[in-house]
């Protein structure tokens, strides 16, 4: 039955739903309200009744009986209301007289005796002899005078009167009732449907929106009102459905773009090994200092192929985001090697380390406005430490990745600085890489992370680069929940800004436990200060 009623209920629309609900509940509430006043209007008039048969029968029990010469019969005194049925029996239940005419409408009197009077001390109701009429008795004893017999004294009055009232108030009720529920289903659905309006007309939109218009929107309703509170949430879900296509449709060109480049570059190597190979094969490379030349060229390609492949894997790796081996890492210690490297492989460029305004995001001015030139690194201001959670290997990567592509893209002989800053505010540790070279275009910023990209300034594809340092850069600090942007060099050049959180104090302590046996003259190292 409920699996039914679920089953018709599902196949309704919402405003039918609520159209049989209403009808429902105004059914079952009419009918509760019917029969409890039915019951209680019954009970009233039979209360009456009630009251009016104990007049009767203290009128009754007073006035003397009389029997007559047979035994079996007995004289009333006609001075009760016709509309009582007046009765005596003996003390076995035979009836010796009564007001009536015999009849099939008179009470059944069959099962009244004696005893009847102290089981029944109140009035009760009896059937008639057909059974089609109630009477409402009351029976008592009465004494005969001469003899001192006692008999059963009978006062009775016909329910029909009560049937008809019942029966007519029910005929009312039911029939209002029945008016009321129709009034009531025909407004409920013209309501339901007047105020589902708006959600159909919400669900329309939603519709417009799957089939491909997006730049439709929900509007129409308040924001309190819960369809309108419906469009502001479908609104909010609908912003970020476009925004995720927008993000797949860029993701997939990108990804088209990745592969072409990442083809165009394995291709030239490819063509230049392969040009080689037929060369020699052909015997057009037979002298020893060719074949030296032609093995010199081939290996290089094939370098230059393998590091684009460690590359790409590295990228692959980021991108499936893979846990790194996370350790509580000073970064002063790790820029101070970068620099030195920076040093051995370009002896031609000044390397220097200098202390940064972490809050402003900017080198520390001197004097003279420019950033000072602090060969060791020691800032007092490092409070607290700049210690993060962070991949060692793949930290001293990505600074090697910006010195090198601050190498390749700035002249000879142009100097480059490194700075190490905390901001407490942020609590986070941040690392510079400064240039003076052309610096990059306001525009480009945004794009130079992307893989295969190269500005058109002073970066062009001659200078060496694969086009995918940067992007290696931002995956690595996205690994560490960090960012990076790049702005532009007072006085020219480009800033490659990392930001990376703080540890916290639990790391800071496991560093220093880890790092306290190295200690020198006696002395433990001290954390937050460069080393070596």
């Amino acid at each position: 039955m409920r699996a039914t009623l679920t089953r018709l209920l599902g196949r309704m629309s919402l405003a039918g739903r609520i159209t049989t609900l209403i009808i429902v509940v105004m059914t079952f509430g009419l009918a509760l309200a019917g029969v409890g006043t039915l019951s209680i209007i019954r009970d009233s008039q039979v209360a009456a009744v009630d009251r009016d048969l104990d007049q009767a029968m203290r009128a009754f029990t007073d006035e003397e009986i009389t029997r007559s010469d047979s035994p079996e019969q007995c004289a009333l005194a006609q001075r009760m209301p016709n509309i009582y049925y007046l009765g005596v029996a003996d003390a076995s239940g035979q009836v010796l007289c009564d007001n009536k005419l015999p009849g099939p409408t008179n009470p059944d009197l069959s099962g009244i005796t004696l005893g009847t009077v102290a089981e029944q001390p109140r009035a009760f109701t009896l059937g008639s002899i057909d059974g089609q009429t109630q009477w409402r008795t009351l029976v008592a004893t009465s004494t005969v005078q001469e003899t001192g017999e006692l008999l059963v004294s009978i006062v009775a009055i016909d329910l029909t009167t009560t049937e008809e009232t019942t029966g007519t108030f029910t005929l009312v009720f039911g029939g209002f009732s029945l008016l009321a529920v129709v009034l009531g289903a025909a407004l409920t659905r013209i309501l339901a449907v007047s105020t589902l309006r708006s959600l159909r007309k919400t669900a329309a939109e939603a519709q417009r929106f799957a089939d491909g218009d997006y730049d439709t929107r929900l509007t129409g309703e308040p924001p309190r009102t819960e369809v309108g509170s419906l469009q502001l949430s479908l609104n909010t879900m609908l912003d970020r459905v476009e925004a995720a296509i927008e993000q797949r449709d860029a993701s997939v060109a990108q990804m088209r773009q990745f592969v072409g480049d990442a083809s165009h570059e394995l291709r030239t190597p490819l063509v230049t090994v392969r040009g080689y190979a037929e060369l020699y094969r052909m015997g057009a490379i037979s002298e020893p200092d060719a074949v030296k030349n032609a093995m010199e060229r081939i290996e290089g390609e094939a370098k230059r192929m393998a590091r684009l492949v460690e590359d790409l894997l590295l990228l692959a790796r980021l991108d499936e985001r893979r846990p790194l081996d996370l350790q509580p890492l000073d970064l002063v210690p790790l820029v101070n090697d970068a620099a030195s490297d920076a040093r051995v492989s370009t002896t031609d460029r000044t390397v220097t380390v200098i202390p940064v305004d972490a809050d402003a995001l900017g080198p520390i001015a001197g004097d003279d406005d420019r950033p000072p030139t602090v060969e060791v690194f020691a800032p007092p201001p490092l409070q607290p430490p700049a210690i993060v959670q962070g991949d060692e290997h793949a930290l001293r990567q990505l600074l090697s990745n910006l010195i090198g592509n601050a190498t390749r893209y700035t002249p000879e002989g142009t100097p480059i600085e490194l700075g190490v800053g905390v901001s407490n505010r942020r609590r986070e540790a941040i690392a510079m890489v400064i240039d003076h070279g052309d610096g990059i275009p306001a525009e480009l910023r945004e794009r130079v992370f992307q893989r295969f990209f190269r500005t058109e300034v002073s970066r062009a594809r001659d200078t060496g680069g694969t086009g995918l340092g940067l992007a290696i850069v931002q995956g690595i600090v996205r690994a560490h929940s960090g960012r990076v942007d790049v702005v532009e060099t007072p006085g020219g050049g480009a800033t490659f800004r990392i930001a990376i959180p703080l540890a916290d104090s639990a790391a800071v302590m496991a560093l220093s436990h880890r790092l306290r046996p190295e200690t020198t003259g006696g002395h433990p190292q001290t954390i937050g200060t460069p080393h070596g």
